[in-house]
């Protein structure tokens, strides 16, 4: 009896032995494991903070066409990306990017007048420099001499477009505040991405994300352009 509780002893002891053995094994893989996965994130913090960088930037802009600008190189932005990279550099930095303000983006089509935008607005000028406004009076006539902003030709011209808005709304109206960015294309109208609400003084209204804003004043359906003045011949400076 005594001679098989003794072979016992011996098998639990080796069993246990073996087994703080194979535990240690395990350990080892799983601990060299850890700090191979550490190594290689230490030996590339470039390429970690660089991605973090892009999503953050690509969220903020909301803008599917910087992203892929960024992936092409620096040299290859649009003015517009471009300006919208700066724009966010300067607010991340206090230099003097505007807060948004608790309003929504809308443009007035005045009667037989220019396009009174209010909101958040980045105006990019066709030199590529920026402009941050809360309120925008831009021309539609074609004629103003400090274009894109309206100075008064309209009434020497005899501008008298009454202002009727013919498209419908392609997204719902929102009093939520948020950006706007212009864009001066040289000879050519305004483009604009981020929600703008467009009305009159017929209570007509329309709604969209993007679009093009006729500065020409020859365009069939104003305010939008329809590309008369690419057949006109207009020149915006």
């Amino acid at each position: 009896m005594h001679k098989i509780s003794r072979s016992l002893e011996k098998l639990l002891l080796q069993y246990s032995q073996e087994t703080d053995f194979l535990e240690i094994i395990v350990m080892d893989d799983t601990t060299k494991s850890a700090a191979s996965a550490a190594a290689r994130i230490d030996q590339d913090p470039k390429s970690g903070s660089k991605e973090t960088g892009d999503a953050f930037i690509a969220y903020m802009n909301d803008s599917a066409d910087a992203v892929e600008s960024r992936a092409k190189g620096k040299s290859d932005q649009s003015t517009t990306a471009k300006a919208l990279d700066r724009w966010f550099t300067e607010r991340q930095k206090n230099q003097g990017a505007p807060r948004l303000l608790e309003v929504p983006n809308e443009v007035l089509v005045t009667n037989a007048g220019p396009l009174q935008l209010t909101g958040n607005i980045t105006l990019v000028h066709e030199d590529g420099t920026v402009q941050y406004a809360n309120h925008v009076t831009l021309c539609r006539c074609g004629a103003s001499g400090s274009k894109p902003t309206c100075d008064g030709q309209h009434l020497e011209k005899e501008f008298l477009n009454p202002g009727k808005i013919s498209e419908a709304s392609e997204i719902a109206a929102s009093q939520r505040p948020s950006k706007i960015t212009l864009s001066c294309v040289k000879n050519g109208p305004i483009t604009f991405r981020g929600r703008l609400r467009l009305h009159n003084q017929f209570n007509q209204e329309c709604v969209k994300m993007r679009g093009s804003l006729c500065r020409c004043g020859q365009s069939a359906n104003k305010p939008f352009c329809d590309g008369s003045h690419s057949r006109t011949g207009f020149k915006t400076g």
